[in-house]
């Protein structure tokens, strides 16, 4: 006895199953941008909460397009690089790896 299975049905909907995987990819990248965000204005330092309140962020809306997390407070890079006491060097990248770990699940 021979079994087969006919494939053809598949490779016909070939760009349904293209169209679903980058429906993921730009989920799954707009959620980790959305998590940095999140995780960087929960660990940014707060005097006054303008560097907290500071920061913005642009999900990407295609496959493989960046998104950004971005603030524009001129004592910004001093507090990413670690000249506070709240946060210390190296904050932004544990924001970064929270957000990755899972793969932004």
């Amino acid at each position: 006895m021979t079994v087969r299975i006919n494939l053809s049905d598949l490779i016909a909907k070939k760009a349904v199953f293209n169209k679903l995987i980058e429906e993921k990819v730009v989920h799954v990248a707009q959620k980790i941008t959305t998590d940095v965000h999140r995780n960087v204005v929960i660990g940014s330092p707060v005097d006054t909460g303008t560097f907290r309140g500071a920061w913005t962020v642009e999900t990407p809306q295609k496959p493989f397009e960046n998104g950004k997390v971005e603030n524009t407070t001129a004592y910004g890079p001093y507090l990413v690089h670690g000249h506070s006491k709240q946060a210390p060097d190296g904050w932004i990248d544990n924001a970064i790896e929270a957000a990755t770990r899972l793969g932004g699940k």
